[in-house]
């Protein structure tokens, strides 16, 4: 199951997390969410950045941790501004973790459905056309499907996938890999920009990951980052021992 390219407009209450914290979560514009379908209404986990939830004190940086049913260890660790990028250079990384039944304490089976990892955040205000995508993960353990995506530009509210900016996948390799350019031309100002990934396991086991979405470097960056790359090389290579010869 890909995700849904229009979902609903909601941030679903953390009806785990939040209880345990005594309070649900408040109103911001980094959020992160873990859910049981593509359009969070049913049970979700929720956190604002620095909010209920959220067991990670950096700003720009979310670490929300939640169980459903057959996925007994679910990780989403969300990255923005100003931890990564800025209001002028978009820039968001999601990574997951996503460990699958059977839970030998509960007795809940292997799940049969997907689970859903989103990332969004606000206060954007302006973005590079194109945009760089990319992913990298493993399925161990068993069979995983994991399909990526990227929403925004169109206005400026937390976890509108109302505009798909580009995708990635499905992926089913143990281990896997992708990346692509899609154009970007936002159409208000300021912008929310929303990262979504659904991992599909039919089997007990793990599927980790990595999405990100940056700004296409420009080919004078492209030359640079060669150039450092040769430089380096010819400065490991000038390094190496020489042999040396003893006639006896």
């Amino acid at each position: 199951m890909s995700l849904m390219n229009t979902r609903s407009l909601v941030v679903a209450t953390a009806t785990s997390a939040a209880l345990l914290l005594g309070a649900a979560p408040a109103s911001a514009a980094f959020v992160a969410e873990i859910c049981g379908n593509a359009s969070c209404t049913g049970t979700s986990f929720t956190a604002t950045d620095n909010g209920p939830g959220d067991v990670n004190p950096i700003l720009g940086a979310i670490a929300l941790i939640g169980t459903l049913d057959g996925y007994n260890v679910l990780v989403n660790l969300s990255q923005s501004k100003p931890v990564l990028g800025s209001a002028t250079a978009p820039q968001m990384d999601l990574n997951f973790t996503v460990t699958s039944g059977p839970n030998a304490a509960t007795g809940t089976p292997a799940p049969t459905g997907s689970v859903f990892m989103f990332a969004s955040d606000t206060g954007f205000v302006s973005g590079a056309n194109p945009v760089l995508l990319t992913i990298g993960g493993t399925n161990s353990g068993g069979s995983g499907t994991v399909n990526a995506s990227v929403w925004g530009g169109n206005s400026n509210t937390a976890l509108d996938t109302s505009h798909l900016i580009g995708s990635l996948g499905p992926f089913t390799a143990a281990a896997f890999s992708g990346i692509a350019t899609d154009p970007f031309a936002p159409s208000t100002s300021p912008f929310s920009v929303t990262l979504g990934v659904d991992v599909t396991r039919t089997t007990a086991g793990t599927t980790t990951g990595d999405f990100n979405m940056s700004a296409v470097p420009e080919s004078s960056t492209w030359a640079m980052m060669i150039l450092g790359f040769v430089g380096i090389g010819f400065m490991a290579y000038r390094k190496r021992p020489k042999s040396t010869f003893r006639w006896t």
